[in-house]
């Protein structure tokens, strides 16, 4: 008889321990489920969806850093000689005119040039008028020190040549530079642009 009941407790207790296992079990796949699903459904999901946050993240900054650029133009000048042929050219379309623009021009130098300014002549077009200016820019100060952003051989300059500028009317406007100096060719040149923003 105790022998019996012995027995009957051990199978009883057996059967309790797999009943415990059973259900911690099966709480444990509804907390946690296998890792093959989790892989393969959450983390896949929740990669692309990162994906596709990045990329509109990176279009955004990408398309806001040039949304307000009409036109931004570089040409690189051969030889670091400028020429009075060699004109720097933009054309760009104003479609608002009760906004205001800015027209810069764009320089790259480098340690041949000879002085601590430079003269230009430019010219605005648009199909009624044309308006001839000349500038001069300031690139070195007094002890020779380049006032441009760089170092070593290079220095880049941007010096506006209209500010808040409204245009009289809508339509397509031309741009030219000229380099305005007594030596042509002009050394030490590197590049020069127009950026109308």
């Amino acid at each position: 008889m105790n022998k019996k009941q012995g027995t009957r407790n051990k199978e009883q207790g057996a059967r309790s321990k797999k009943s415990k296992a059973l259900q911690v079990r099966r709480a444990m796949q509804h907390a946690c489920p296998p890792l093959e699903r989790v892989g393969g459904g959450f983390l896949t999901s929740l990669f692309s969806k990162l994906q596709v946050v990045t990329f509109f993240c990176l279009l955004f900054t990408f398309s806001s850093c040039n949304f307000n650029t009409v036109v931004d133009t570089n040409q690189s000048i051969e030889d670091n000689q400028w020429l009075y042929a060699n004109v720097a050219k933009a054309e760009f379309e104003i479609k608002d005119v009760t906004k205001p623009y800015q027209v810069n021009f764009k320089l790259r130098i480098n340690t041949e040039y000879r002085y601590s300014n430079l003269f230009v002549l430019a010219t605005l077009k648009d199909a009624k008028t044309r308006k001839k200016t000349r500038y001069q820019f300031k690139l070195a100060k007094e002890d020779g020190t380049w006032l441009g952003k760089g170092s070593g051989d290079l220095y880049t300059y941007s010096f506006p040549l209209l500010k808040n500028h409204r245009f009289a009317d809508t339509g397509k406007y031309h741009i030219e530079i000229e380099q305005n100096m007594r030596d042509n060719p002009l050394l030490g040149i590197s590049d020069v642009g127009i950026e109308v923003k």
